[in-house]
């Protein structure tokens, strides 16, 4: 009399336990990413970059006579001081919040949204960029970059990812602020640049961007060929 509630209870304690799995496990999806990190960042820790140098470089007008793009890497990480300093350059903090009520930017905004997100495409997995912080934070591991960019990119040392609010009508113009303040630093430390466009659907997809965020430009920098 016993065997037939006991089955039945064995299928729902079976039931229960898949859905309780399954639940755990959507919220480790990619897709999901901007809220928390996907499972595949776990095996990366945040990098604190250390304090970005801004004294030294190359002057403005010969960083401006040496600017030009150039599609041709060899696959050399960047060092740490210097990723910091390129990252800062694009769009760091100039003026801490004691100074001015919002965050003083390196590069432009229009209403100053400062909504720009960088991707940062390093050879051992992509991080978003804290420019206050001054931080790397995980989100996917493994190298995405020959996924992500074209071949000539593949082997750059880093690859930054725009990446905007879907419904930001001044987005383009910020990003193109942005991308020439890294044009300027690569030409001043005699780096490769080159800023070009993705298939922005597929590269978001492979990112765990929402719909609520668009992939707009990429663009790669590393050392030149020898």
């Amino acid at each position: 009399m016993r065997i037939l509630p006991l089955r039945i209870a064995a299928r729902w304690t079976a039931l229960l336990v898949a859905s309780v799995a399954l639940v755990w496990a959507a919220s480790f999806l990619p897709g999901l990413h901007r809220g928390a990190s996907p499972v595949l960042a776990a095996e990366l820790k945040p990098i604190q970059l250390p304090n970005p140098g801004i004294t030294g470089g190359m002057p403005l007008m010969h960083a401006l006579a040496a600017r030009r793009t150039t599609r041709a890497f060899i696959d050399t990480p960047l060092p740490l001081q210097t990723l910091s300093n390129l990252l800062w350059a694009a769009f760091g903090v100039n003026r801490p919040r004691a100074v001015k009520s919002d965050l003083g930017r390196t590069a432009p905004s229009a209403y100053n949204k400062q909504d720009i997100t960088l991707d940062v495409v390093l050879a051992d997995g992509v991080y978003v960029y804290d420019a206050e912080a001054n931080l790397l934070r995980p989100v996917l591991s493994g190298d995405m970059r020959g996924v992500i960019s074209p071949a000539p990119a593949a082997h750059a040392a880093v690859t930054i990812v725009y990446v905007a609010p879907s419904r930001d009508d001044y987005a383009q113009v910020d990003v193109g602020f942005i991308a020439q303040n890294v044009y300027l630093f690569a030409a001043s430390e005699g780096l490769n640049a080159w800023f070009y466009t993705v298939h922005a659907q597929d590269v978001a997809a492979k990112l765990g961007l929402g719909s609520d965020r668009s992939v707009l430009y990429a663009q790669s920098v590393g050392y030149p060929p020898q």
